[in-house]
């Protein structure tokens, strides 16, 4: 597969997720504002890692993602229902915490200009 239908099918599966978690999965847990931050996947799509964020607290997050984790093969169903002529394989969701660590270095920037 080329780089450039990669970068779209890996467009693709994010755009999918991000609809897949907001709409389809019922998991009372995954009930807070989950984000899609980004994809990173195999070549050969066996291996998909969803990076996501979430308007919640530490507990919160972890809960969250537990959630999450435990819809990774009804998600995959719908993936594959959606995204048809591509075999995909497993997916894995993982906390990303960068829009936290923007904030964080934007703190430090706005105290360093205060000084």
């Amino acid at each position: 597969m080329d780089e450039l239908r990669f970068l779209k099918v890996n467009s693709l599966i994010k755009q999918e997720m991000s609809r897949i978690i907001e709409s389809e999965i019922n998991d009372p847990r995954v009930s807070t504002m989950v984000t899609v931050q980004k994809i990173k996947s195999s070549r050969d799509f066996s291996v998909i890692r969803v990076y996501v964020s979430m308007l919640a607290d530490s507990e919160d997050s972890k809960l969250v993602l537990r959630g999450l984790k435990s819809s990774q093969g009804y998600a995959r169903k719908l993936l594959q229902k959606s995204i048809k002529n591509i075999r995909f394989g497993k997916l894995i969701f993982e906390y990303d915490n960068s829009p936290e660590e923007v904030l964080k270095i934007s703190d430090i920037i706005d105290s360093a200009n205060e000084k």
